[in-house]
């Protein structure tokens, strides 16, 4: 089932278990990022909390949640480097996550802050 398409990223859902396949779209790279053609994330539903939660606040933290479920992990530095590459994969996550919680698959739960002046 498609959630959510850019030009760069497509998002799916994942088959058996339950998650969302994130994959970069072949032909909306340019010439010098077709290294990353083959780049996908497969991330349970269990994290797609802690993936949302650092979406549009944390590069690295991001990058790091993405790195456990992904096809080539030599290939995240650059694709999470990348601002174009991450812009569009923000966009991308926020509506697959909107499809997932209309579709009633997922449930956003809050986020613990840690004290009274956590953000």
């Amino acid at each position: 089932m498609l959630l959510a398409q850019s030009r760069l990223w497509r998002a799916v859902r994942a088959k058996g278990a339950g998650g969302v396949v994130l994959s970069l779209q072949k032909e909306g790279l340019a010439e010098d990022e077709h290294e990353l053609r083959d780049l996908r994330f497969e991330v349970p539903l269990a994290r797609w909390n802690a993936v949302v939660k650092h979406l549009l606040r944390d590069r690295k933290l991001l990058g790091g949640i993405l790195l456990d479920s992904a096809s080539h992990k030599d290939l995240v530095a650059t694709a999470i480097g990348s601002d174009r590459l991450l812009a569009e994969l923000q966009r991308v996550a926020l509506e697959a996550t909107a499809a997932l919680v209309e579709a009633e698959v997922l449930v956003l739960s809050p986020a613990l802050k840690d004290g009274p002046d956590a953000d």
